[in-house]
């Protein structure tokens, strides 16, 4: 249904327009994910996904973009929770292993530097690469935890957005109208949260209680202004509404309810090019953040949250590329599920030849506060435009409470393949 809203929307606007003035492009995308575990000896996953594309421009001004994806998954990995999701954005069940969920059926207008698009969107406002500072417009998939190939995986919402450019400051605004929380393991998947500090500070091991949801109905509203002044993007932005991370709280009976509340964030970035090098920064800040406390048990309480992070993408001699970021979350109090302060790291060096056909990468990402950390070797092969393959290892470390500990008998190796027509 909601699709076909979109769809008729676009027929409106290109009613106006000849036959002769209307392009239509499609595209198809097929992606196989297989990882088998190093310790079990048995398949962790066995995921396929299936995106057919298409863009329509009716005129100079108004074009069309729809997508989505229909996801089948085999294997303990699983699909996530969809309960996570508001009503409006929650995908399709076809079966207890396939689900179709709509990516993105947008209408878009262009004008003069200007850009208006509604429907079905991401939001991207973050300048480093996977760590999330100021990048928390948008929900998440984290049913593979951090253990996929370009990070955040973002999920689309409906609402609108705007971008247009006054007195040299790039203006982008963007409303979203559900209040869809971030995609989560399923009970039993691979890589279901099994630390404290992501189950309400319930110990590892302990079962889980019955899961409700209470996903908000308010929209998430957010402004960004951006100045370029030279080789550098300065920008300011602040973000309202429902928080993407829940908060878990009792609710009687044996049972617990994931909760997200509102929030406000005020942040900043700036980035600048020079040379073979590019330096990055962010900064956000998190007045009364809702957070999980320990005492009493499945507490909640509002604390000030500060994030920071800086990045560097430096293009090396012999197509030798580096990316290396450092991260900070600090939340304020005493009696938290969590430490006060994480301090994440991530390096990822990747060396291509052979006019990029080949690709060796070498990822590491490691948590400084309590030593818990993973490292991603992989090769890619793009045998031509259409046709990529890959293939890795994840081996995780740290304790069962850690970041990433959390997973550390999950080590696997992986294999993936995507076909675009």
């Amino acid at each position: 249904m909601r699709l076909m809203i979109c769809l008729l929307i676009a027929s409106v606007v290109g009613a106006g327009a000849s036959a002769s003035d209307i392009s239509i492009k499609p595209k198809l995308e097929i992606e196989q994910r297989s990882a088998v575990g190093l310790e079990s000896r048995r398949a962790d996953q066995a995921l396929w996904i299936v995106k057919p594309q298409a863009q329509a421009r009716f005129s100079r001004s108004w074009s069309a973009d729809v997508s989505v994806r229909v996801e089948t998954a085999v294997a303990d990995t699983g699909l996530g929770s969809r309960q996570t999701y508001a009503r409006i954005s929650r995908p399709l069940k076809i079966s207890s292993e396939a689900r179709l969920e709509i990516d993105e059926a947008v209408l878009t207008w262009r004008r003069k530097g200007a850009r208006l698009r509604l429907g079905k969107q991401t939001v991207a406002w973050g300048v480093l690469d996977g760590l999330q500072v100021t990048d928390r417009f948008d929900a998440v998939r984290r049913r593979e935890s951090v253990y996929i190939e370009n990070r955040p995986d973002r999920i689309s919402r409906w609402g609108a957005r705007g971008e247009f450019s006054t007195g040299g400051v790039r203006w982008d605004a963007a409303v979203m109208l559900d209040g869809t929380g971030d995609q989560l393991a399923a009970r039993g998947d691979t890589f279901e949260v099994a630390a404290p500090r992501f189950r309400g500070g319930l110990p590892a091991g302990t079962p889980l209680p019955q899961l409700l949801f209470d996903v908000p109905k308010e929209a998430t509203i957010g402004l960004r202004a951006t100045h370029t002044f030279g080789s550098n993007d300065a920008s300011l932005l602040v973000i309202n509404g429902p928080d993407t991370e829940p908060v878990i709280a009792p609710a009687g009976l044996g049972a617990v309810t994931l909760n997200y509340r509102s929030r406000t964030l005020i942040g900043a970035s700036w980035q600048r090019s020079s040379g073979s090098r590019v330096y990055r920064t962010e900064i956000a800040w998190i007045p009364e953040h809702p957070v999980n406390t320990s005492a009493p048990l499945l507490g909640f309480d509002r604390r000030n949250r500060l994030l920071a992070g800086a990045g560097l993408d430096w293009s090396l001699p012999a197509s030798v590329f580096l990316n290396a970021q450092l991260g900070v979350d600090w939340v304020e109090g005493d009696r938290l599920i969590r430490p006060n302060t994480d301090v994440i790291s991530t390096l990822r060096v990747q060396k291509s030849w052979a006019n990029d056909e080949w690709k060796a990468g070498l990822e590491t990402i490691a948590s400084l506060s309590d030593g818990d950390g993973t490292v991603r070797p992989s090769i890619t092969w793009q045998l031509n435009d259409r046709l990529r393959l890959q293939t890795g290892v994840d081996v995780v470390w740290g304790s069962d409470d850690g970041l990433f500990g959390q997973h550390a008998d999950r080590d696997r190796a992986w294999t993936r393949a995507r076909l675009n027509f």
